[in-house]
């Protein structure tokens, strides 16, 4: 078990996101426009509050996944660098410029504190007056992000935390973690072939009370009248069964019949090989399913997420 990976699980550690690109959104209504672009009512955050939501097609298709984050002046929106040049593309159609500007922005980045300790390491710590503070939801995992200015090197940031225990997580530290947590990512578990419904996103990151935006028709009428054929599952082997590792893109077969694709997969410390999968609505948690149609390699499909720290 790395130092990165037992910080995550119990106790403090610092993770740069490199796959994540902070754009602004600002000008004279530029809240009511990413309103009416957003799953997630923004109009009701206040300065400094966040929330997860979908930028959508007409036909309901992610393009992103962004967190929201209100200032006083203008929106920040953290999206996966995968779904950047799509933003942009969706906002060059559907954001009017006399409404709203969007644009990249460089001189932030995201620092996130991670773990069970990381509320009591982040308040000890002296940090900028600017630097927002965004507590993540618990479906997240523990932790804080902070968004800081470029300025603020990673030396720095990990001197300000180097009292409280904090160890840095690997690329590899995080992947483990989030997948144990069951946390979607853009890119690799949600893409532009998925429906929200499938992320099992839609409690945190769509709002039914607001008013129209892009794609609302196809999420409510999901909601209100259907469902969908597939859903985000986790799938590990069956207790007291070793197995090589899981990988990404596996097609997952029951009775000889195609039920599911393997997106995310790792080698867990605590749970062995595990991976988020799409798999058929029907399946439900301890169902069989094998790897594929040839071979008898078991796999057991599980409620996410596997771990709940």
């Amino acid at each position: 078990m790395s130092p990165g990976y037992e910080a995550l699980v119990s106790g403090v550690a610092l993770w740069l996101d490199p796959n994540r690109a902070l754009l602004v959104v600002e000008g004279p209504r530029a809240i009511a426009a990413l309103n009416g672009l957003l799953s997630a009512d923004i109009e009701s955050l206040a300065a400094g509050e966040a929330a997860l939501s979908f930028l959508l097609t007409s036909k309901g298709r992610p393009v992103a996944v962004p967190t929201v984050v209100r200032r006083e002046d203008d929106i920040l929106l953290d999206v996966s660098r995968t779904a950047l040049p799509g933003v942009l593309d969706h906002f060059g159609v559907y954001l009017p410029p006399r409404l709203a500007r969007v644009s990249p922005l460089d001189g932030l980045h995201r620092v996130s504190v991670l773990g069970p300790g990381a509320r009591s390491a982040v308040e000890s710590a002296e940090w900028p007056p600017e630097a927002i503070r965004v507590e993540r939801a618990p479906e997240d995992g523990s932790g804080i992000d902070l968004y800081v200015e470029r300025a603020c090197e990673t030396d720095e940031i990990g001197a300000r935390l180097a009292a409280e225990g904090v160890a840095l997580a690997s690329q590899t530290d995080y992947e483990t973690w989030r997948i144990e947590l069951g946390i979607p990512v853009y890119g690799a578990d949600v893409t532009a072939d998925n429906l929200p419904q499938e992320t099992g996103l839609v409690p945190r990151a769509v709002s039914f009370d607001k008013g129209c935006y892009t794609g609302q028709e196809v999420v409510a009428r999901i909601h209100y009248r259907g469902h969908v054929n597939r859903i985000l599952r986790g799938v590990h082997y069956p207790e007291g069964h070793a197995g090589p590792s899981i990988a990404a893109g596996t097609e997952l077969v029951r009775e000889g019949r195609a039920v599911g694709t393997v997106t995310s997969a790792c080698d867990s410390p605590r749970f062995g090989p595990i991976g988020l999968a799409y798999v058929r609505h029907e399946l439900g948690p301890g169902d069989a399913v094998t790897a594929q149609a040839d071979t008898s390699a078991p796999f057991i499909v599980e409620k996410l997420p596997f771990t709940l720290t």
